[in-house]
């Protein structure tokens, strides 16, 4: 009983905390960073981008499900923990829109 009260919220302040470094700006939690505001601009667009496209996936998989347009060659296959590949498609689609919006917005542009 005791672990299923403690452990949600030990997780509920490490995300608290993570979402601060992952932001750049320090209201979560009193993480302090030395990002500059283009940095945090970056980080902040990135984590919004990751977010529209888990967004996505949502819509999309709810339009299969609606319409029945699975299809049956993945029918065999499981997922045990579906919420896990979404969490992974956040975290990925995180850094790789970090590193398009760093490109996009370098300070050495010609």
């Amino acid at each position: 009983m005791l672990i299923r009260t403690v452990v949600p919220i030990l997780i509920g302040l490490v995300i608290f905390f993570i979402i601060g470094l992952i932001t750049g700006t320090d209201e979560y939690g009193g993480v302090e960073t030395k990002d500059d505001e283009r940095s945090q601009l970056i980080k902040q667009k990135a984590i919004v981008s990751s977010w529209l496209l888990l967004l996505m996936f949502f819509i999309i998989n709810f339009v299969f499900d609606f319409f029945n347009f699975n299809d049956d060659r993945l029918a065999m296959v499981q997922f045990e923990y579906p919420g896990l590949f979404y969490l992974l498609v956040a975290i990925i689609s995180y850094f790789v829109y970090y590193w398009i919006y760093s490109r996009r917005m370098s300070s050495n542009e010609k």
